[in-house]
């Protein structure tokens, strides 16, 4: 059941002004997903009337620290302050206090991530289509995670953060604001209304135009210098930040995932099994290094991992066997 909290403790709590009991009931009525809608709704019609206004929670720690410091109590502030001696706390009751200190800014820290990003998530083999508050369309591959900021009608930029892989249709604005994707290696794409392609695993990075423009900027190699891009262009992004272009490239290959189909074109049998497990979560090892290295073509329909390892075994003759939490490929003696 949805607990209640007072409009008056909310917005003292957005303008720095909360009590220590009530930032207490704050974090309480945080604990239920239910309130959170209702806390940032809150927030933003307080964001509408003020100034952007953002906890600062390193102030917060460094007062209770110096409170601790000074043997006070953080609780007194929440009244008058008690006219008993101040006692010294043992050094086991401090470090528990300190830690507890530590956990609320570690705690506030993470709430801070949930109140500035609406995150969107997909499961293995799960697709999703999202539209944003500007009416461009994302459409998101399985295990993707997209992070959209909760109040960008207070930037001049348009940001998004994506973690997986995801399709990008972006409107353009009447005051020509920018659209910025961000990957977890760093790579900035910069889109003035157009639609591409952003990959970024724990492999790498690609970027795929479909049609407009796009600019990509490497922030972790200062010495690669941005590149603008044409449609039907490819862009793998090495580990090191650097940029591998790739012209006038078959672009339906890197969309074939929205339809739940794979397409290779003389692809290793090792980077297949890469795609399945990044696109399906299921591991599949393949022992024989030759083996791993043969190749593949086609276009295959699947909507599910057993549906390509299927397609797999029966085309190159091969046998699949379960050894503990993974699959085991190889030839079929």
């Amino acid at each position: 059941m949805e607990s209640k909290i007072s409009k008056s403790i909310l917005r003292a709590y957005f303008a720095g002004r909360a009590t220590p009991l009530q930032k207490q009931l704050v974090a309480e009525f945080l604990r239920e997903e239910a309130n959170r809608e209702t806390f940032y709704r809150a927030l933003h019609e307080w964001e509408k009337e003020n100034a952007q206004f953002l906890p600062d929670v390193m102030s917060d720690f460094q007062r209770l620290r110096a409170q601790m410091e000074q043997g006070r109590n953080p609780e007194e502030t929440a009244g008058e302050t008690l006219e008993t001696p101040v006692v010294r706390r043992p050094f086991l009751s401090y470090w528990l206090a300190a830690a507890s200190v530590g956990l609320v800014v570690l705690l506030s820290w993470w709430q801070r991530e949930r109140l500035l990003y609406r995150t969107y998530s997909t499961a293995y083999g799960q697709i999703q289509t999202i539209y944003l508050p500007d009416s461009s369309r994302v459409t998101l591959n399985a295990n993707s995670t997209l992070k959209v900021p909760r109040f960008a009608v207070f930037k001049d930029t348009r940001e998004v953060k994506l973690a997986g892989e995801a399709e990008f249709s972006v409107v353009h604005t009447h005051d020509n604001r920018r659209f910025l994707v961000h990957t977890p290696d760093q790579l900035e794409v910069e889109v003035l209304g157009t639609e591409f392609i952003v990959y970024s695993r724990n492999r790498g990075s690609k970027v795929v135009l479909n049609r407009g423009k796009v600019k990509l900027r490497s922030l972790k190699d200062k010495r690669q210098k941005p590149l603008a891009i044409r449609p039907g262009d490819v862009v793998i992004v090495t580990k090191q930040g650097t940029f591998n272009l790739q012209r006038q490239q078959a672009v339906a290959e890197h969309t074939a995932w929205k339809e739940h189909r794979f397409v290779f074109n003389r692809t290793p049998l090792a980077d297949i099994v890469r795609q399945i497990h990044e696109q399906f979560g299921v591991t599949v090892l393949i022992p024989d290094a030759e083996l791993a290295a043969h190749q593949l073509s086609g276009n295959y329909p699947a909507q599910n991992a057993n549906d390509l390892l299927e397609m797999m075994t029966r085309l190159l003759n091969l046998r699949l066997q379960h050894q503990n939490d993974t699959l085991v490929l190889s030839r079929d003696q």
